[in-house]
C-alpha cells in the first residue's frame, strides 16, 4: 500500500471515528498495520475503539504501542492514562497524565481529558487548573465548559462554574445537563429559570437524557422555593425516565445482602486473624447510604490536624474484586462476597495501602468515605485492625426521599423507584443490625439528625471515640478549601443547618408507598 493509498485509508479512519462506528474504524486500521505495521495512528485508533467496547488491556496494549513507535505523542499517552483509571491503577495514570500537561498546555481537548483523568483519580487541585485553561482555550465548546463547571463545583469556586454554565447557556440554550448543574451550583430565589426549563419541556425534543436533567432541575428549585407540589411533580417524571434509562434488578441486591449475612457470620468473625498492620497511616472509613450525612461528617473529621481527606474512593472495592476470579460487571456481586470469605486479607489491605500511596500525605490518619464500603465492613475491620469505621445514618424518610430526589453518576439505580428504594433500604438495615453484632464497639456511629442539632456536642464525642483532642477547626469545617467531589459538594462549604432535616414531611402524602414498605418491615418512619 503506497502513502498515498495509507493517507487515503486514515482519512476513511478519521471519519468512522467521528460516526463513532468502531467496527469499520477497527477493520481500516487491521488493513492499514498489514501493510505498514509502524502506523502510529492506525493503532491509535484500535487503542480507542477497545476502549470504548471495554477492552482496557487490550486498549493499553495498543497505546504503548504508539509509544514505543512515538514516545512523543502525547494524544495516545493521555488515552493510556484515561483507561488506566479504568483499571483502577491510580497512581500509574497519575504519572502517565503529569507527562502530558505540559506539551499538551495549547490543545483544549487534550487538557479537557486530562482534567477529567486527575479528577477521577481524587486529584482536584490538578485538574481544576487544567479544565479552567482548557475552557478559556475553547471558549465555545460547551462540552469543555459543562466539565469545568463540574470540576469548579468540586474545588468551591462557584462563581466561576456558573460563569461557565450560563456562557453553555447562552449558546446551547436547551443544554438540558448545564440547567441542571446550575440548579445545583446556586439556591433559587425567583421561578425565572423555573420559566425557562418549563418552556424547555414544552418543545420536541425527544432526548430523555435532556428531559431528566431538566426535570431534577425543577424539582431542585421548586424545592428551593417552597412550591412542594411542583417540586414533587419534577421529581417523580425525573425519577420515572431515569428508572426507565438504567438496568437493576433489586433481586441481585437482595441476594447479596443474604449472602453477605450468611457467609460473615460469627465463627467467620472469630476464626479470622487478623491482617498485620505496619503502617504509618491508617484509613477512617465513613461509611453508609449516600445522602446521609456521610460528606459533612467526612468534613468536619478531615478538618482535623491529624487527618487528611482522600474523597471517595474506589480503591477498596477494586482490590477485593481483583483478588476474586469474576470478571464480569459490578464491583461487590454475590459471587464476589461468597469468595471474598476466604480472601486473602494481608494481601488486600496491601494493595489498597499500595493504590492510596499517590494520594496521602504525612498525617497519621486519612479518610476514606466511599458510602458503599458498608457493604464491606467485616473485611474492613480485619483487614484494617487498627482502622475507624464510621456509620452515618439519619431518620429512614429523610435519607430515601434525599436519594429519590438525586441523579447519581452511574450509581445507586435502586433509588429511582420508591419500591426498590424501600427494599434496599431495609435489606442495609437488616444487614447493619448484622454488622453491628459482629463489630460490637469497633463501630462508630453517628447520628446525622443528632448531629446537626447539637453541632459541639456531637463533634467532640466523635473525636472521643477516635481518640483525638478537640480542635475548634472541626466546627469550622465549611471553611475548609479542600475539594469535595460528591453530590453535597456546594452544602459542605455552607455552615451547619436544619432544613434538610423532616423535609420528607412536605411530600408525606405522596411517599405514603415507600412509608407503607418500610413500617411493614418494622422500619418507622419516625
Amino acid at each position: 500500500m503506497s502513502p498515498v493509498d495509507i493517507s487515503g485509508k486514515l482519512s476513511e479512519v478519521r471519519s468512522a471515528v467521528a460516526r463513532k462506528d468502531w467496527r469499520t474504524a477497527t477493520a481500516l486500521c487491521i488493513d492499514i498495520l498489514k501493510r505498514d505495521p509502524r502506523q502510529a495512528d492506525a493503532h491509535l485508533v484500535l487503542g480507542l475503539a477497545a476502549a470504548e467496547g471495554g477492552k482496557i488491556d487490550m486498549a493499553l496494549r495498543a497505546f504503548d504501542t504508539v509509544l514505543k513507535i512515538d514516545p512523543a505523542r502525547f494524544d495516545a499517552r493521555v488515552q493510556k492514562a484515561r483507561c488506566l483509571v479504568q483499571a483502577g491503577r491510580h497512581a500509574d495514570a497519575e504519572r502517565e497524565a503529569d507527562r502530558c500537561t505540559e506539551p499538551a498546555r495549547d490543545n483544549a481537548k487534550i487538557l479537557d481529558v486530562l482534567a477529567t483523568v486527575y479528577s477521577h483519580i481524587g486529584k482536584q487541585e490538578k485538574a481544576e487548573p487544567l479544565i479552567s485553561r482548557a475552557a478559556s482555550l475553547a471558549p465555545d465548546d460547551i462540552a469543555i465548559l459543562s466539565n469545568a463547571a463540574a470540576i469548579q463545583l468540586f474545588v468551591g469556586r462557584k462563581q466561576e462554574a456558573v460563569d461557565n454554565l450560563q456562557r453553555v447557556l447562552e449558546q446551547n440554550p436547551d443544554h438540558g445537563r448545564s440547567h441542571w448543574q446550575l440548579s445545583r451550583a446556586r439556591r433559587a430565589e425567583c421561578s425565572e429559570h423555573c420559566t425557562v426549563m418549563e418552556s424547555l419541556l414544552k418543545t420536541e425534543n425527544e432526548d430523555a437524557g435532556q428531559k431528566v436533567y431538566l426535570h431534577y432541575a425543577l424539582a431542585k428549585e421548586y424545592e428551593d422555593l417552597e412550591c412542594w407540589e411542583a417540586a414533587w411533580t419534577h421529581c417523580a417524571q425525573a425519577a420515572s425516565l431515569q428508572r426507565k434509562r438504567i438496568q437493576y434488578d433489586f433481586r441481585d441486591d437482595r441476594t447479596l445482602f443474604d449472602t453477605l449475612c450468611r457467609r460473615f457470620d460469627q465463627r467467620w468473625f472469630t476464626e479470622t486473624p487478623p491482617a498485620e498492620n505496619t503502617a504509618d497511616a491508617n484509613p477512617v472509613f465513613i461509611l453508609g447510604l449516600p445522602r446521609s450525612g456521610s460528606t459533612l461528617v467526612e468534613r468536619i473529621v478531615s478538618s482535623h490536624s491529624r487527618v487528611q481527606s482522600l474523597g471517595e474512593l474506589a480503591q477498596w472495592p477494586l482490590a477485593v474484586k481483583r483478588l476474586s476470579s469474576i470478571r464480569q460487571p459490578g464491583l461487590f456481586r454475590a459471587d464476589i462476597a461468597a469468595q471474598a470469605v476466604t480472601m486473602d486479607l494481608q494481601r488486600a489491605a496491601d494493595l489498597y495501602r499500595q493504590d492510596t500511596a499517590y494520594l496521602r500525605g504525612s498525617a497519621p490518619l486519612f479518610t476514606d468515605k466511599l458510602p458503599s464500603n458498608f457493604l464491606y465492613l467485616p473485611l474492613l475491620a480485619k483487614a484494617f485492625p487498627q482502622a475507624r469505621l464510621i456509620h452515618v445514618y439519619r431518620n429512614p424518610m429523610d435519607s430515601c426521599f434525599a436519594m429519590f430526589k438525586q441523579l447519581f453518576a452511574d450509581a445507586y439505580p435502586f433509588s429511582y423507584s420508591l419500591e426498590e428504594l424501600a427494599d434496599y433500604y431495609i435489606g442495609y438495615r437488616e444487614l447493619m443490625d448484622h454488622w453491628r453484632n459482629l463489630l460490637g464497639d469497633r463501630l462508630i456511629e453517628v447520628n446525622y439528625d443528632q448531629l446537626v442539632q447539637d453541632q459541639e456536642q456531637q463533634t467532640r464525642a466523635l473525636l472521643d471515640q477516635l481518640e483525638l483532642p478537640f480542635e475548634t477547626a472541626c466546627l469550622e469545617f465549611h471553611r475548609s478549601a479542600g475539594a469535595a467531589a460528591t453530590a453535597s459538594a456546594t452544602q459542605v462549604r455552607q455552615p451547619i443547618h436544619q432544613r434538610s432535616m423532616g423535609r420528607w414531611r412536605q411530600f408525606a402524602s405522596h411517599l405514603q408507598p415507600l412509608r407503607q414498605r418500610l413500617e411493614a418491615a418494622g422500619v418507622s418512619a419516625e
